[in-house]
C-alpha cells in the first residue's frame, strides 16, 4: 500500500464521520473561540447540514477514486471524478464565501 492510496483511505474516513457528525448535528470536532456556530443557532443547523452533504459527497469521491486507481484502463475515469470534486468544491467555496458576505 502506497502512501497516496493510505492518505486517500484516511482522508475518505475522517471525511465521512466529520459529515456524519455534521448532520447528526453534533458540536464541530474544532471550536474556536470566534466561531459563528456558538452565537446563532439557526446560522449553525443550516451549515451543518450543507457541510456534512459536501463532506460526504468528498468522501465518497475520495473513496471511488482510490477503488478506480486498481484499475489502470479506468485512469481516465478517475481522472474525471476528482476534476468534478474540485468544480464542486471551487463552487461550494464560492457560494459558502458569497453568503458569508451576502450582508456587507
Amino acid at each position: 500500500m502506497t502512501g497516496s492510496v493510505l492518505f486517500t483511505i484516511v482522508l475518505t474516513v475522517l471525511w465521512f464521520i466529520t459529515g456524519v457528525r455534521d448532520l447528526m448535528g453534533k458540536d464541530p470536532l474544532i471550536n474556536l473561540p470566534f466561531n459563528q456556530y456558538n452565537r446563532d443557532p439557526e446560522y449553525r443547523a443550516f451549515w451543518q447540514k450543507k457541510n456534512g452533504i459536501w463532506e460526504l459527497a468528498n468522501g465518497i469521491t475520495f473513496g471511488l477514486s482510490n477503488v478506480l486507481i486498481v484499475f489502470p484502463e479506468a485512469r481516465t475515469a478517475r481522472t474525471v471524478v476528482l476534476v468534478i470534486m474540485l468544480i464542486v468544491d471551487v463552487i461550494y467555496v464560492v457560494a459558502y464565501e458569497s453568503w458569508e458576505h451576502s450582508n456587507d
